[in-house]
């Protein structure tokens, strides 16, 4: 009987671990790739100034922008997952992971397809963070 109760709740704990990694890395995913696309619309759309004479014509431009309203798209379904992750878990512990994550697949994605350029100094700020999540994570 307590053999039965015990596998119970890992089965549970197994349930919950898998879907706050799978919810969490769909969301890093779908962040990642919406500030690629904002950054790539933004890029060819000719900038966006925030300057008073040009304000509602970059809006427009921006809002006309297929890169960008798929970014925005992909933005909602990363806040939606995100609203899912936080209904089962401790947000001083999952914002960190998610942060990190996103800061790091963001990095790796903007060398490889906007050939931006990685110092020495951020991939070691990038290894400081996975250790910084891996204490968080098994906090």
């Amino acid at each position: 009987m307590v053999n039965e109760s015990c596998k119970l709740e890992l089965n549970k704990f197994i349930i919950l671990t898998v879907s706050f990694v799978q919810l969490l890395v769909i969301s890093v995913i779908c962040n990642v790739s919406a500030n690629m696309l904002l950054k790539f619309g933004v890029t060819k759309g000719g900038g966006f100034t925030l300057q008073k004479t040009t304000i509602v014509t970059d809006v427009l431009r921006a809002a006309q922008n297929p890169f960008i309203i798929l970014g925005l798209c992909l933005y909602g379904i990363s806040f939606v997952l995100w609203l899912r992750v936080l209904s089962f878990n401790d947000l001083s512990k999952t914002y960190p992971i998610f942060v990190t994550f996103v800061f790091i697949v963001t990095t790796i994605g903007t060398a490889i397809f906007f050939k931006e350029h990685v110092s020495l100094l951020r991939i070691l700020g990038m290894a400081v963070s996975i250790i910084g999540i891996y204490l968080i994570a098994r906090s």
